[in-house]
């Protein structure tokens, strides 16, 4: 979501790829071909988006996430890489059990439904104050018969009744306000305020999740949060005061900043 310089030519060829189906290369090859004109039409029309600063996947209506191909648009951010990180992470964590997780602030629902296309027999509620978003989340569940997704729609916990996850796993809005100088155009026009931005220097969502979470998780559950890369700190403080209970693991992504957490219940 920080600042990247010069992104236009990328995003450009990246848009002509998916326009095409060809790849690199074989644009390369094809480079003295004239381009259908259904596709000119629609590189034209993207190109001008571009310029005014709309991120090429809301132009080609999809994203890619873990390899698969998610309808994303204005009301649900754009699946980026840390996220795989961490479902990756809960894939190999719990891939020989039969389990009951809670997705909280689905989004697009890329978390949700990766998790129940890898466990079938898993059932798993995705929730989110976002009715729009619920609209998305659903759409991506029904293209991949993910039937094993239920969508809720709620204020992180509020409405889901008195029960107990084996995992709970959420990427809530982490962003602080003042962070904005440090962000990407097109993140602040287009991706949606509501599953960006936390109050209290982006920390508002993990304290009230942290609050209430242990009355949600069984006793052998495991949370799943992602956070900014400049929090880890902050929120380790929040789980002492809260849950000294925890036993908290910090994982980094590619680039070697802390971006998501697992906590367990000491035993």
């Amino acid at each position: 979501m920080l600042k990247e310089q010069d992104k236009f030519p990328e995003d450009a060829q990246y848009l002509m790829e998916e326009l095409s189906g060809f790849n690199y290369t074989q644009l390369q090859l094809h480079r003295n071909e004239v381009v259908p004109n259904d596709i000119m039409r629609k590189f034209h029309d993207g190109i001008v988006k571009l310029g005014m600063d709309v991120p090429v996947q809301y132009i080609l209506g999809y994203a890619y996430f873990l390899n698969r191909n998610f309808t994303v648009n204005e009301n649900v951010l754009i699946p980026r890489q840390d996220t795989e990180e961490m479902v990756q992470k809960i894939i190999d964590d719990h891939s020989a059990k039969n389990e009951s997780i809670c997705d909280i602030g689905t989004g697009s629902g890329i978390i949700a439904i990766s998790l129940g296309i890898a466990f079938p027999n898993d059932d798993i509620l995705a929730t989110d104050i976002s009715a729009e978003a619920l609209k998305v989340a659903k759409l991506n569940a029904d293209n991949y018969q993910a039937n094993n997704v239920y969508f809720q729609q709620s204020d992180l916990f509020k409405t889901i009744k008195p029960q107990q996850f084996d995992v709970i796993v959420s990427n809530p809005p982490y962003i602080a306000e003042d962070e904005k100088k440090d962000m990407d155009p097109s993140v602040i026009k287009y991706e949606p305020d509501l599953a960006l931005y936390g109050r209290d220097n982006g920390l508002e969502f993990y304290e009230n999740i942290v609050k209430v979470v242990d009355n949600y998780l069984s006793d052998d559950g495991t949370l799943y949060m992602e956070f900014g890369f400049k929090q880890k700190n902050a929120i380790n403080q929040i789980f002492c005061d809260n849950l000294p209970n925890y036993v908290v693991e910090f994982h980094k992504d590619m680039s070697g900043n802390y971006r998501y957490l697992k906590a367990k219940k000491e035993m």
